[in-house]
């Protein structure tokens, strides 16, 4: 049965800023004589983490890059990321005959959260442990999802979707709009995306950490080593590694 647990809610900003304007006011009356309460203790943080959106950070909002070199008739994209997003870029450009490299994280295969593992203590059991299961309210989209549907690799859904809590309460989730999942897990449909064609390479697992323009191109680095250059970039990654 699908399940997915909601994700830990954020403090809103305007708390955020409220309780730090607070402190300042209490500081500032207590200067008069008065002696401030004492903060509240910080908590202990973990140690600083590398994350692909400080490098896109420190390569893009630094300045801005305007070339001036136009695009060669025969270009090569990279695109940074293999999920549902990567490879649809990477199977429309190659469809118009243009070379694209994916760059993916991915230990054991593409499809970012199209994640699938499988255990076998007899009887197989599969997981989608990120994406279980999936609608379609883009008609281009659901002509996909047909055609996986006619290969055998997806099927509609039609039991229960809901939120399981941790003391074993479910709250089930209405929807009119058909669900689907993987057959076979969720990762069969990645690669049912991504077409065999000498005009896409894949390359796994890469980090990019880096990217550098240089007349007229972009040049990638993974941990300072180069990764080629390329004439355009797609981040396709992510958000929450972006």
């Amino acid at each position: 049965m699908p399940l997915f647990h909601p994700a830990p809610c954020a403090r809103p900003a305007a708390a955020r800023a409220a309780s730090r304007f607070s402190g300042a006011v209490v500081a500032a009356s207590g200067a008069g004589g008065a002696r401030p309460p004492k903060a509240p203790p910080r908590r202990p943080r973990g140690k600083p983490r590398f994350s692909r959106q400080s490098a896109i950070k420190k390569s893009f909002q630094q300045e801005q890059v305007v070339f001036s070199t136009p695009v060669p008739a025969d270009p090569t994209v990279a695109i940074i990321g293999g999920g549902a997003s990567g490879l649809s870029c990477a199977s429309a450009l190659a469809a118009r005959g243009v070379r694209a490299v994916v760059f993916d994280t991915g230990m054991h295969g593409l499809g970012g959260r199209m994640a699938t593992r499988m255990v076998d203590d007899g009887r197989r059991l599969v997981f989608d442990h990120a994406a279980q299961f999936f609608t379609a309210s883009d008609q281009r989209f659901q002509k996909l999802v047909d055609e996986w549907v006619e290969k055998g690799l997806a099927r509609e859904w039609r039991g229960s979707i809901g939120e399981l809590e941790a003391g074993g309460h479910f709250t089930a989730i209405p929807s009119s709009t058909p669900r689907y999942i993987g057959v076979r897990g969720m990762r069969p449909l990645a690669d049912a995306m991504l077409p065999e064609n000498d005009l896409i390479k894949v390359v796994r697992p890469s980090w990019i950490s880096k990217l550098e323009p240089f007349n007229g191109l972009w040049r990638l680095f993974e941990n300072e080593k180069p990764q080629g250059q390329y004439d355009a970039v797609v981040i396709a990654h992510n958000g929450c590694q972006l």
